[in-house]
C-alpha cells in the first residue's frame, strides 16, 4: 500500500447537510431583515412600482396591514419612505404631526407594538417639490443651515410618533449632531441614529417610481453623495457621524460597496446595515424573468454575502420572500 502524503480533505466536511450546517459561518435570520416600504399619501390601495416587479407603493391603511404581515413572517423591521400629499420647498410634510411618515409610524406602532423595528428615512427629496435632498437657497444650492433646522423638527416629530431609528440620509454637514441635539433636548435620548454612507451610484435609478423622485435626476447629486471610487470619503463621513452621535451605520447601495461595509465595521465596531437597493432588485428580478435566475436563491446569496462582509442586518425588498422561506424551512 502506498503511503499518501498528509493533506487537507475539506470535501469530507461537505458530504451531508448536517456536516455543512456545523461549519456554516455566515447566514441570516428573518429578524435581520428590514423591509423598505414606500407609503404614498396620494393613493387608497397598493400601486405596482414600475421597473421593480412585485414591489408596491402602499397607502397608509395598506402599510399597516403589510406591517402585520411582516410580523407574522418574522421580519425584523420596516424602513419607511414617505411620499406626501403635498410637497414644498422645505419638506414641511416630514415634520408635520399629520405627515405621512408620522401618521404611518403611529398606526403601525398601534397595530404591532414593539414587534417591528420602525426606521424612518429623512431624505429630503421624498418631501420637497424639487425632489432634491435639502432646502435650496436662491442659487439653487443646498442650504446646510436651513436643512439642519428642518431635520431637527423632523426628528422630534417622528420620535413623538414612535419611531425607533432615524436614518440621517440627507447628506448635509452636521446633520447627525443637529438631530441628536434636538432629540436630547426633548428627552428622546433613546432614539437610534443611523449614519448614512451614500454613494453616487447608478444603481439608484431603478427606484425612482418607488420613491417618486425622478425629477431629482436633473440635479447633480455628486455634490453631496460620495464618489464611487472614494473609500476615504466614506470613512471620513462615517467618522464625523459617529463623533456626532450616530449609533449605527448604513451603507447604500450595498452590493457594489461590500468592501466599505467591512472597512466601516472593522474601524468603528458599530452595527452596520447593508441596503440592497432597487438596482439589485431589478437586476435579479429581470434575470429571473429572462435568464433563468432564481429570485429566492440569488437574494439569499446576496444577503449571505452582506453578512460575510460584516453587515449586522440588511434592508431589502426581498425581506418577505426570504423570511417566509426561512419560516417554512
Amino acid at each position: 500500500m502506498t503511503n499518501l502524503p498528509n493533506f487537507d480533505n475539506p470535501r469530507k466536511l461537505k458530504l451531508t447537510a448536517a456536516r455543512r450546517a456545523i461549519i456554516r459561518q455566515n447566514g441570516f435570520t428573518g429578524e435581520q431583515l428590514v423591509f423598505p416600504m414606500s407609503v404614498d399619501a396620494n393613493i387608497s390601495e397598493p400601486v405596482a412600482v414600475n421597473k421593480m416587479p412585485g414591489v408596491f407603493r402602499y397607502s397608509i391603511d395598506a402599510a399597516v396591514e403589510k406591517a402585520k404581515e411582516l410580523v407574522e413572517l418574522g421580519v425584523g423591521g420596516v424602513y419607511l419612505i414617505g411620499i406626501p400629499a403635498k410637497r414644498d420647498g422645505v419638506a414641511s410634510d416630514a415634520w408635520s404631526d399629520t405627515g405621512v411618515v408620522a401618521e404611518t409610524t403611529r398606526r403601525i406602532r398601534e397595530a404591532v407594538g414593539d414587534k417591528l423595528l420602525i426606521v424612518g428615512d429623512s431624505y429630503f427629496g421624498y418631501f420637497t417639490d424639487h425632489q432634491v435632498g435639502g432646502v435650496l437657497d436662491a442659487n439653487q444650492k443646498i442650504d446646510n443651515v436651513a436643512t439642519r433646522d428642518a431635520l431637527r423638527k423632523i426628528a422630534v416629530t417622528w420620535a413623538k410618533a414612535g419611531i425607533d431609528v432615524l436614518c440621517c440620509s440627507t447628506m448635509v454637514d452636521g446633520r447627525v449632531a443637529a438631530v441628536r441635539e434636538a432629540l436630547d433636548a426633548e428627552g428622546f435620548d433613546d432614539i437610534i441614529l443611523m449614519s448614512s454612507v451614500k454613494f453616487n451610484s447608478a444603481f439608484f435609478k431603478a427606484g425612482t417610481d418607488f420613491t417618486g423622485t425622478g425629477q431629482s435626476y436633473g440635479y447633480d447629486k455628486s455634490v453631496y453623495y460620495i464618489e464611487p471610487g472614494n473609500i476615504d470619503d466614506a470613512i471620513r463621513i462615517a467618522k464625523a457621524d459617529v463623533e456626532q452621535g450616530a449609533d449605527m451605520i448604513n451603507v447604500k447601495p450595498a452590493t457594489p460597496y461590500q468592501d466599505v461595509i467591512r472597512t466601516l465595521k472593522d474601524k468603528f465596531g458599530l452595527p452596520v446595515s447593508a441596503f440592497s437597493i432597487s438596482g439589485d432588485y431589478a437586476m435579479v428580478e429581470y434575470g429571473a424573468e429572462n435568464a433563468g435566475l432564481s429570485s429566492a436563491a440569488c437574494s439569499a446569496e446576496l444577503m449571505t454575502s452582506f453578512r460575510r462582509a460584516g453587515a449586522d442586518f440588511m434592508i431589502t425588498y426581498w425581506a418577505p420572500l426570504l423570511a417566509k422561506a426561512l419560516k417554512d424551512a
